[in-house]
């Protein structure tokens, strides 16, 4: 038996439809993203665009809520984060 295919995240993921910004720069530059995963620990965006982001940015929700992000992966426009602390 093999885990290929096993979801390995400490915290479980539950899909969501929610649009975000992400500020990079101390709030300089801001980039507009959707939510489309959301656990405890994380989050998986997408971007519009090819968009150059940071290994750490703020990612704010549409709610008004600010989360210290950290990139664990992208590919092309699809970004997954884990939230850290400031």
């Amino acid at each position: 038996m093999t885990d290929k295919g096993r979801d390995k995240r400490r915290h479980p993921r539950r899909k969501v439809l929610k649009s975000a910004k992400a500020f990079i720069n101390q709030g300089k530059s801001v980039y507009d993203c959707g939510v489309r995963d959301w656990s405890e620990s994380g989050a998986r965006l997408v971007f519009p665009d090819l968009t150059p982001i940071p290994r750490r940015f703020i990612l704010r929700l549409s709610d008004g809520s600010d989360h210290h992000c950290e990139v664990v992966r992208a590919d092309g426009p699809i970004v997954g984060v884990r939230f850290v602390g400031k």
